[in-house]
C-alpha cells in the first residue's frame, strides 16, 4: 500500500487523454457524417405497447455534450434524494418522490465530475470533484463538510462505500478519503497504458435502497473498479485491500489506437456476475467470487454494458443493439434500427430495455424479441450520461438542463 503523498498528473498524461478522446470523437463524428458513407437508419413506425411519461420534471444546469461512454456528470441517489450538479459548481438537490428542491449549493468553482452518492454509513453524503483537484463532500442539506486537495485530477464521478470516499485519478491512482475528516486513508496504482479513453472507466458500490440494483453480492466495503488496459478490480474500500484482479482481454493490433481495451463506465453487477464492455473488443461476464470469466463475446462496443437477471446488452459503435443471455452469454437477440444514430447507454427499466439517441429520442425495446415497443421525444433532448433505474422510476439528466423522472406503463388496447 503507497502511504506517499499523491503527486500532481503530469500534463502530458492529461494532454495524451484529452487528445485521445477527441480523436476518437471526431472519427466516429466523420463516420456518422460523411456524406459518401452509410447514413443513420431511419426511424420505423411501429405499434407501441408501453408508453413513457414524466412523474416531474425541473431545470437544472446545462452540461457538455459526450461523444461516447458515460458521462461525468449523471443524477444520484440517496437518502430520498436525487441530487445533480453541473460544470459551473451547482449542486442541486431533490425529494425524489416528488422533483421538490430541497437545496441548491453554489461551489464557486468549476467542476471536473460529479454526483458521486453514499449508501449505509454513508447515506445522505455526496461527492464531486473540481477542475483544480479538490474533493468535495456535501451532505443531504447541501452544507459543505469537507473539501480537501488529491493531488492529482479526476474526470470520473466519486463513489462512497466502507466510510471513505473514493476517486479513479487521471494516473490510473485509486485513492480513499474518510468521509469523516477528508484525510486520505489509502491509495493503489496500476501502470497506465499509452493511450486511454479519457475518463471512461468507472468504479461501483452498493446503491442506495432506493437505487435498483439485481445484485446482493456488493457490501457495504465493496468496490469494483475498471481500469485502462481492460484492468478490473474488486477492491475493500476501507482499507484498499485487494479480493481479486484480472485482466479481462488482452490488448491486440499493430498501433496503439488499435489496442486501445479501456473499460467503459461501471460494471454490471448482477447476481452472481460481474459484467463489463471493453472498448471496441468485447462484453465479458465474470465471476463475482473471483473474477474468472464466465463468457466473452467479440463485439465492436461503444457504451458500457447495461444488464438484469436474464439479459446484458452491448452497444456497438455505430449504435448496433445486441442482447446475451447473463448466464450462458447466448446472443438472444439484435437490434439495427439504431443504426449510425448515436445510441446511448442503455439500461433495463420495467418492462423493457431503453436506450436514447443523438435526436433525443428514447427507445424501448422488447427484452424478449429486441423489437420497438415505446418511443418518446425527451424534453430536453439527449440524456447527458447514463440514466438510473430508482423504485421510483427511471431518471434522467439531458444535456440541455431538464432532470425528469419517468415511469412506464402498458398502452391501454
Amino acid at each position: 500500500m503507497n502511504t506517499q503523498p499523491l503527486p500532481l498528473s503530469s500534463p502530458s498524461l492529461r494532454m495524451r487523454a484529452v487528445a485521445t478522446g477527441l480523436l476518437l470523437a471526431s472519427l466516429l463524428g466523420l463516420a456518422a457524417c460523411s456524406s459518401s458513407g452509410p447514413k443513420p437508419a431511419k426511424l420505423e413506425s411501429f405499434t407501441p405497447t408501453l408508453d413513457l411519461k414524466a412523474k416531474w420534471t425541473v431545470s437544472v444546469d446545462r452540461l457538455p455534450a459526450v461523444a461516447m461512454g458515460q458521462s461525468a456528470f449523471a443524477p444520484a441517489v440517496s437518502s430520498g434524494l436525487v441530487v445533480v450538479a453541473g460544470p459551473k459548481g451547482q449542486v442541486s438537490g431533490f425529494k425524489l418522490e416528488s422533483g421538490v428542491q430541497v437545496f441548491e449549493q453554489n461551489l464557486k468553482t468549476e467542476l471536473a465530475a460529479g454526483v458521486g452518492a453514499g449508501a449505509g454509513l454513508g447515506s445522505g453524503l455526496f461527492a464531486v470533484v473540481t477542475t483544480g483537484g479538490e474533493l468535495v463532500l456535501i451532505d443531504a442539506k447541501g452544507a459543505v463538510r469537507w473539501r480537501v486537495a488529491m493531488g492529482g485530477v479526476s474526470n470520473e464521478r466519486p463513489v462512497i462505500a466502507g466510510g471513505s470516499v473514493l476517486v479513479r485519478l487521471a494516473d490510473n491512482r485509486v485513492a480513499a478519503f474518510s468521509q469523516e475528516t477528508g484525510a486520505r486513508r489509502w491509495v493503489i496504482q496500476r501502470t497506465l497504458p499509452s493511450l486511454v479513453l479519457h475518463g471512461q472507466s468507472g468504479m461501483k458500490t452498493a446503491a442506495d435502497v432506493a437505487v435498483e440494483s439485481g445484485s446482493d453480492q456488493l457490501g457495504a466495503v465493496d468496490l469494483v473498479v475498471g481500469l485502462p488496459g481492460a484492468r478490473l478490480l474488486w477492491l475493500n474500500a476501507t482499507n484498499g485491500a485487494v479480493r481479486w484482479e484480472t485482466t479481462v482481454v488482452t490488448p491486440r493490433g499493430s498501433n496503439e489506437v488499435e489496442r486501445l481495451s479501456d473499460l467503459l463506465g461501471e460494471a454490471a453487477v448482477v447476481s452472481d456476475s460481474v459484467c463489463v464492455a471493453a472498448y471496441q473488443n468485447q462484453v465479458s461476464c465474470h465471476e463475482v467470487g473471483t473474477g474468472r470469466a464466465k463468457w466473452t463475446q467479440r463485439l465492436d462496443v461503444s457504451q458500457p454494458v447495461a444488464a438484469d437477471q436474464t439479459l446484458v446488452i452491448g452497444v456497438e459503435a455505430n449504435s448496433r443493439v445486441h442482447a446475451y443471455d447473463r448466464a450462458t452469454g447466448e446472443k438472444r437477440w439484435s437490434q439495427l434500427g439504431l443504426f449510425l444514430r448515436g445510441a446511448t447507454e442503455a439500461v433495463s427499466f420495467d418492462r423493457a430495455i431503453w436506450i436514447a439517441d443523438q435526436d433525443g429520442y428514447l427507445h424501448g425495446l422488447s427484452r424478449d424479441s429486441g423489437q420497438f415497443t415505446a418511443r418518446l421525444s425527451l424534453p430536453g433532448g439527449k440524456p447527458a450520461g447514463r440514466m438510473l433505474v430508482t423504485r421510483e422510476g427511471l431518471l434522467i439528466q439531458t444535456q440541455s438542463g431538464r432532470l425528469m423522472l419517468m415511469s412506464a406503463s402498458a398502452v391501454a388496447k
